[in-house]
């Protein structure tokens, strides 16, 4: 480990009822500092509309076997405009080399699923973990700062609005997994419980 990364990180795209439980997890912790939304409390029906809203996609993030948050995406209204969202369920283990793993994962999955003209991304000033990731890694370009977008501890705190270079994540490669027969193994369980689902609600007559 150099200092900035951190061991033994992995990263799991959402895909299966299992995969979705372990995000509502991440989704119901009730405070973060570095968690890009800032410190959001969500009911299980807040929850729910997140995990199956068709338009966003997630990563999640393992850090030697405990799921430490998120990494999220979602289209705007515009055609190829997206919207990074990291959140955190365990914020001591997030570091700005973390932070820069996650973000490349997440990037890596949507530039090779999508026609992508900006990705967006917006940091709170109080939290220092992406701060730092900001100032120590290339990749996202600050474009301004938004004034009294969060609230915390008792005060207003400005958000700084970032945009990727995209053509930086370009080059850093693609992100692949590291065993592509568990990919297809966890596909396939997908597709078995998504035709198991689709049994169950069928009535069958003689």
């Amino acid at each position: 480990m150099d200092g900035k990364g951190s061991t033994s990180i992995e990263f799991i795209p959402v895909l299966t009822e299992d995969e979705e439980n372990l995000l509502d997890g991440v989704l119901a912790a009730p405070f973060s500092y570095v968690s890009t939304e800032g410190p959001v409390w969500r009911t299980v029906a807040m929850r729910r509309l997140i995990i199956e809203d068709e338009r966003k996609s997630h990563v999640l993030v393992r850090r030697e076997s405990q799921i430490i948050g998120a990494v999220s995406w979602s289209a705007g209204q515009t055609p190829g405009y997206f919207r990074l969202v990291l959140t955190s369920s365990s914020d001591k283990a997030w570091t700005p080399g973390t932070a820069d793993e996650a973000v490349r994962a997440a990037l890596s999955m949507l530039l090779r699923a999508a026609e992508v003209k900006r990705v967006e991304l917006l940091v709170a000033t109080y939290n220092e973990v992406l701060l730092e990731y900001l100032t120590q890694y290339s990749g996202f370009i600050i474009e301004g700062v938004l004034r009294d977008r969060f609230f915390i501890d008792g005060e207003f705190w400005p958000g700084i609005m970032c945009r990727a270079d995209l053509a930086t994540f370009a080059r850093r490669g693609e992100w692949l997994p590291e065993n592509r027969a568990e990919l297809l193994s966890v596909l396939r369980k997908k597709t078995l419980e998504d035709l198991k689902a689709a049994h169950d609600g069928t009535s069958w007559s003689a």
